[in-house]
């Protein structure tokens, strides 16, 4: 299916590259470009799209909160991992679609996991470049989701960690070199009589 969609829009768009408007018609040409958004729109559909109903089928236990996302690379280069971030108060875990051997008992599979109790703070903003999503801060570095939708279920993303409120971002400071030896710090660390 995700070959027949991509020689469907490689022909069309040769068409709408190559063809003129005058030699097939100005309202067959501009019928073309719809026809294009849906195809785009199918072939992500069929790629990526993981519901709550296929993380069922491959979860046994219950969730308390789930978003479609995608995980930004550690390093920031490459493509995302898209797929649905289950929430529960134990862990976190990642499901992806399949790509091949997909069937309707396995329609996705687990991609990424983390304890909840590795999670410190939860941000939401810009998690890569100008694309806003959620921010996971952990105990080293963090992890970062892009979605529109997270910002809208912020309350719920606490609830679903088992928070009362989210806590505040841990703040670490470190002091080296000459300033390290200023009299400020070396007297800090000197125990009072």
């Amino acid at each position: 299916m995700k070959t027949l969609l991509k020689l469907l829009l490689l022909g069309l768009t040769l068409v709408v590259v190559f063809i003129s408007p005058a030699y097939i018609g100005i309202v067959a040409y501009y019928m073309i470009f719809p026809l294009l958004f849906f195809l785009v729109f199918l072939f992500y559909r069929i790629s990526y799209w993981v519901s709550e109903s296929d993380v069922g089928k491959v979860r046994q236990d219950e969730f308390d909160f789930s978003l479609f996302c995608g995980k930004v690379p550690l390093s920031g280069d490459g493509d995302l991992l898209r797929g649905r971030l289950v929430i529960t108060e134990q862990d976190l875990k990642l499901y992806q679609r399949v790509q091949k051997g997909r069937t309707k008992k396995t329609p996705c599979e687990e991609v990424w996991s983390l304890d909840v109790s590795s999670v410190r703070s939860l941000g939401f903003g810009k998690a890569s470049g100008a694309r806003k999503g959620l921010i996971l801060y952990l105990d080293e570095g963090s992890v970062s989701f892009l979605s529109r939708k997270a910002l809208k279920q912020k309350e719920a993303v606490i609830e679903a960690l088992g928070w009362d409120e989210n806590p505040l971002i841990p703040q670490v400071v470190e002091v080296s070199g000459e300033a390290s030896e200023a009299p400020s710090f070396t007297e800090a660390n000197k125990p009072r009589n």
